[in-house]
């Protein structure tokens, strides 16, 4: 019996079951007075919660009191009373909503409510949750006014950011229906992140089986409320009447859990079986300007001269304006203590100061060219190494690449012509961890199982140029340089990290970069962050919230790329600069010399052989 069921006598329950049968008939009422009437949630709202409601749901707004406070952070901590009508024609003006006018409402599918921090968005969730639970129990038979089968579980569900997050929104739910007289005898019970309630028609099913057998055969709780954070599986499939999205903004790109476009669309589907009583709610502070918040945002308001999405209402609030109770002071500290991120949190912007560093990430995946990564060189190529060790001890990444010339076709003025382009190919990309297995039970990853790596890539490729992160790898560069091995030491600097990354870029956006697949690697990429720090600097680095916060593998691959392309370019660069019909000419940064000049220049650029080395760091006998 779950422990909710245990605070109700069987005999209590059956009363009350019986009692709410008596009437199927009941009205249902407005959202804004399930939310204030003593009956239902008994939860007053915010003079500004109460008007978003009231416009998602299509309630005409009043035009006689000004019960509405605006105030403007930080000028005018008095503010300025509005009736609903006149807020709503402010926000057309300053074209924070999408709203044609203030007097011709509707009730649409989707709300996209851009606010900032504290400003309510998990209540306005939970009070969104509970009411359409009520109103599906109010149809009696909601599988039946929907054509599903009988009993079969029709779900609303809260997918927030995070799994404390998800929690959090749990319990905000759990609290608005505990709390209510109205939905006692409903409830069927719940656990830490969900709560499952009966319909009418569950109860009377309920109720025959107490006649018939003393005690119910099957729960009949065909209506679940969950809340799961964005990296949940089984977002596809099911009934799902409501998909709330809280803190959209700030959900994940991956794979095999489900990022912000994916979830969304898994969502669609499934929403729109249930015609125009479907619903999807993205809620979310905003971030960067890219992802799916933010085209939803855009969408809302029209591109380019296109119409805007009237499926869809949309409101961009500052929290000063959603949150009446939040002082200026209080805002004042924060602004101070973050001041690049505080329009963005607290102000509903969208960033300027952080974006994504690749604007086009679908260029990374038109270079993963291969599954797996490469275990016999396929010629006797130059190649190179980046090591990073890891800050914390709980990591270490290193990638391996080396160049090549290949052939591609382009259209010039409608004609094919075939050119030769420089490649970089990536041959090895692996991190080490204190969960893998060799490393059980150590405080430290050892660096002497990563140098034996690197030494069994010393006996099968020729590498040239191995270079290291400058943290904590004097040891290991000083190791690899008596072995013969050219190792240095790389300043991570913020002109350094932004050189690199840059060249990086314009390898993947110009498909000179040859990659095969990898998880973590992938993700890692598609995630990086441009951040400004200054007038005209930035620096590139992995999120600082949600599945991935490394950019480790990033890292050793824009270093060894940089490394690589600099490196081949000072004694044999592949920059075309013509051809005679029979060889194609090459600038090595010194003189021209053919394509056949540069492969025998390229062979002969070596020192000490693989094998050599790897004795000599005691590795191979």
């Amino acid at each position: 019996m779950s422990e909710l069921n245990e605070l109700f006598s069987l005999e209590s329950l059956f009363a009350e079951a019986t009692k709410d049968l008596i009437d199927n008939s009941e009205e249902v009422v407005d959202i804004i007075t399930f939310c204030e009437h003593p009956l239902y949630l008994d939860q007053p709202l915010h003079s500004v919660e109460k008007f978003v409601l009231k416009v998602y749901y299509g309630i005409p707004l009043d035009n006689t009191e000004k019960n509405i406070r605006i105030r403007s952070f930080p000028f005018d901590k008095e503010g300025k009373r509005f009736t609903e009508v006149e807020y709503a024609n402010y926000l057309i003006q300053q074209i924070r909503t999408n709203l044609k006018s203030s007097l011709s409402l509707k009730a649409v599918i989707e709300l996209i409510l851009v606010c900032g921090r504290r400003s309510g968005k998990t209540f306005i969730a939970s009070v969104i949750s509970a009411y359409e639970a009520y109103k599906l129990i109010l149809k009696v038979d909601p599988q039946k006014y929907y054509k599903l089968p009988q009993g079969e579980e029709i779900r609303i569900v809260n997918i927030a950011s995070t799994t404390d997050q998800a929690l959090i929104l749990a319990k905000a739910t759990q609290n608005r229906i505990l709390n209510s007289k109205w939905f006692k005898p409903y409830i069927e019970g719940k656990n830490q992140s969900e709560i499952r309630l009966r319909t009418k028609k569950d109860l009377e099913l309920y109720t025959q089986e107490v006649r018939l057998h003393g005690k119910p055969i099957d729960q009949h709780a065909s209506i679940r409320i969950q809340a799961m954070p964005c990296t949940a599986r089984g977002i596809r499939g099911g009934n799902i009447i409501i998909g709330i999205l809280d803190e959209i903004a700030h959900f994940i790109d991956n794979e095999g859990n489900r990022s912000g476009d994916q979830i969304y669309e898994a969502l669609t589907p499934s929403v729109a079986t249930f015609g125009l009583d479907g619903k999807i709610i993205s809620i979310s502070s905003p971030y960067i300007k890219a992802g799916i918040f933010y085209d939803l945002f855009l969408d809302s308001l029209g591109r380019d001269g296109e119409e805007p999405d009237h499926n869809k209402v949309m409101f961009r609030i500052p929290t000063w304006e959603m949150n009446e109770t939040i002082t200026f002071e209080y805002l004042e500290s924060e602004k101070k203590r973050n001041p690049e991120s505080f329009d963005s949190e607290f102000g509903a912007e969208f960033s300027s100061v952080v974006s994504g560093f690749f604007k086009y990430p679908e260029k990374i995946d038109d270079c993963v060219l291969r599954d797996d990564e490469t275990i016999v060189p396929h010629s006797n190529y130059a190649h190179y190494i980046a090591v990073d060790p890891s800050a914390n001890q709980n990591g270490y990444a290193l990638a391996m690449v080396h160049i090549e010339q290949r052939e591609r076709t382009r259209l010039d003025n409608g004609k094919e012509r075939k050119e030769r382009k420089t490649v970089v190919v990536l041959d090895r990309w692996k991190v080490w961890s204190l969960r893998d297995p060799e490393f059980e039970g150590m405080p430290y990853i050892d660096e002497e199982i990563v140098h034996e790596y690197i030494g069994t890539l010393f006996q099968k490729f020729r590498v040239v140029k191995i270079v290291f992160d400058q943290f904590d790898s004097t040891s290991s560069v000083m190791k690899f340089r008596k072995a013969g091995v050219d190792a240095i030491k790389t300043p991570f600097s913020r002109h350094y990290n932004t050189k690199i990354f840059k060249n990086l870029r314009e390898l993947i956006y110009d498909e000179r970069l040859d990659l095969f697949y990898h998880e973590r690697g992938l993700k890692e990429l598609k995630n990086l962050q441009e951040k400004r720090v200054g007038k005209k600097q930035f620096i590139i680095e992995a999120p600082t919230q949600g599945e991935i916060t490394t950019d480790d593998l990033c890292d050793v691959l824009a270093n060894v790329c940089f490394i690589a392309t600099g490196h081949e370019a000072g004694f044999a660069g592949a920059s075309i600069i013509g051809t005679n019909g029979k060889q194609i000419f090459f600038t090595t940064g010194e003189k021209a010399t053919s394509f056949q000049s540069y492969n025998r220049r390229l062979k002969l650029h070596k020192t000490v052989t693989n094998l050599q080395r790897a004795k000599q760091m005691g590795m191979y006998k």
